[in-house]
């Protein structure tokens, strides 16, 4: 005890070497047992995390196209007057500050609608009375649609009407609106796209959520997956949306598409393709449809129905259940059809148009860019420019000599909401840059919370003379245009009225020349720099990936 007290410097000073001498001699004869076991630990906690990552990838099997996609009709020749261009125009009037809208698709869906008395069909992407969080109070498109079909389906009782629409107007569940019950209750079956038959382009997404929507299902956690906890991303004050509504609306899955066709004794078959949304919150959008007559319209129709068959096998499609209704009708109308078309309606030395939807439309496309050359001039009205494929055809069209014009939407407004300009303005960047040594050029339309939905292009060749004119719903995305969303376009050839007509109202709106100021210069939007740099690749990984709206 008094050695302790004496000398404590040296007592602890033992007792700490002897206790790192004898951790040194434990460590010597572990440390290499030590390290061999954190390596094990560490490669199997790498492996688990691995197979937790890939075991949705390699589990999960996109679908591939179900029956009524990818298809491009035989070109046919009909009469001129057969084919009818509508225009839905939105200016800014300098002198008044308020905007000029000027329509024309609406108006003729309507009169299409009123002079059918065989059979109505219709197919249309967004058809909801929401707003975001700017209401839009141009017009109430979604209500009155429904009423025109309403009305009509009394006044004529043996007119058959079917609607088919994307999910996204139920929010993926059931929050649809008041008038698709309405209709269903007047025996107008109401179907809603099955899009589980669709591929995914949401493609780092769709496999983990499906595992986890089976999951939610299969557990107990199933009563708080339906169950109503987030807030409405579509309107305002609406009601609460499930895990599950939330889940399938960031698979960024559609069916697009915007046609309306009709059936009368006196006028035939009738048509409109085009990019109108009835949806009241796009009823002040710039849009271009086509109005067409005849035997094409069949194939269209065929195709249609062919999309409706493998919606309505899921019961939970159909509003009221009306699944054999559903099935009964569409039967009936391709039947009605194939009596009401004509082949006199064929005009061998008339204007060809052709019938595309989906992947063929990018085909479309870019076979016309490739025909393109010195003194052809393109003209382009683009809701959304991103395609990989199309834009290297485009920049090939201008390096061989083409006069290039574009008018973008500068992708600045959606809904009230304000968006950073991706894809068309990195887009726009790269295709000026040919602008030194090449014709080409790029407007931004002069939008003021609406948008400049249109979808159009149209190729005037100098050494035929025959011009080309494409148009419908689809953007010219990898969403829209590699067979991922479902969606209708129509391409017309030696259709010199109706190309022409374009030309004017193209020309028109790039110049500025009837006072209303349509367009921007190029300027008004460049993006460069860092933060051009930055979108850029934003624009290139949400295209590639599918992680985005566009």
């Amino acid at each position: 005890m008094t050695f302790v007290f004496v000398f404590p410097d040296i007592y602890n000073r033992t007792f700490v070497l002897t206790a790192i001498h004898l951790y040194s001699l434990f460590s010597m004869k572990t440390l290499s047992k030590l390290k061999t076991r954190c390596k094990i630990i560490l490669a199997a906690v790498l492996t688990t995390a691995v197979v937790v990552v890939l075991l949705p990838i390699l589990l999960y099997t996109t679908p591939s196209l179900p029956p009524g996609t990818h298809i491009i009709t035989s070109p046919t020749g009909i009469a001129a007057e057969s084919i009818q261009l509508l225009i839905d125009d939105t200016a800014w009037d300098p002198e008044t500050n308020r905007r000029v809208i000027d329509q024309e698709i609406f108006d003729e869906i309507l009169a299409m609608i009123h002079r059918a008395d065989q059979f109505i069909y219709v197919d249309l992407f967004l058809w909801n009375p929401w707003q975001g969080s700017i209401p839009e109070e141009h017009r109430q498109l979604s209500r009155e649609l429904a009423e025109a079909l309403i009305a009509r389906k009394k006044d004529q009782r043996g007119l058959d009407v079917i609607v088919l629409s994307d999910p996204i107007n139920r929010i993926y569940g059931g929050h649809e609106p008041e008038f698709f019950k309405d209709m269903a209750k007047v025996g107008i079956p109401v179907v809603f796209t099955d899009l589980s038959e669709l591929p995914d382009s949401n493609t780092i997404y769709s496999p983990y959520w499906a595992l986890t929507e089976k999951f939610l299902n299969a557990t107990f956690f199933s009563k708080w997956a339906h169950e109503r906890h987030f807030s409405n991303p579509f309107e305002r004050d609406g009601d609460k949306i499930s895990a599950l509504q939330f889940g399938r609306m960031l698979m960024f899955k559609a069916n697009h598409r915007k046609v309306v066709i009709t059936g009368s004794t006196e006028h035939g078959l009738e048509m409109a393709v085009g990019s109108l949304n009835t949806a009241d919150g796009s009823s002040a959008h710039s849009n271009l449809a086509l109005a067409v007559k005849g035997k094409p319209v069949l194939e269209a129709l065929q195709t249609e129905l062919a999309a409706l068959r493998w919606s309505i096998k899921r019961k939970q499609n159909v509003i009221v259940g009306a699944t054999g209704m559903a099935a009964f009708k569409a039967d009936s109308i391709e039947n009605k059809a194939e009596m009401i078309s004509s082949i006199s309606d064929i005009r061998p030395d008339g204007p060809e148009i052709q019938w595309l939807t989906e992947g063929t439309i990018a085909k479309a496309i870019i076979n016309l860019l490739g025909e393109a050359g010195p003194e052809d001039k393109v003209r382009i009205a683009i809701f959304y420019l991103s395609e990989r494929g199309v834009i290297e055809a485009l920049k090939g069209a201008i390096t061989r000599g083409a006069s290039v014009r574009v008018v973008l939407d500068a992708n600045r407004d959606a809904f009230g909401m304000k968006k950073i300009g991706v894809p068309n303005r990195p887009v726009a960047a790269e295709l000026m840059k040919l602008s030194t040594d090449h014709d080409v050029d790029i407007r931004w339309a002069d939008t003021h919370g609406e948008q400049f939905h249109t979808k159009a292009m149209s190729i005037t060749f100098k050494e035929s003379g025959e011009p080309a004119f494409i148009t419908g719903s689809a953007n010219w995305t990898r969403r829209n245009i590699g067979d991922f969303n479902m969606e209708a376009n129509l391409l017309i050839k030696n259709a010199g009225e109706v190309t022409q007509e374009f030309n004017i109202y193209f020309d028109r709106i790039w110049s500025n020349s009837d006072g209303l100021t349509h367009t921007l210069p190029y300027e008004a939007w460049e993006e460069k720099g860092f933060k051009g740099f930055i979108k850029t690749g934003v624009y290139r990984f949400q295209e590639r990936f599918g992680l985005g709206t566009f």
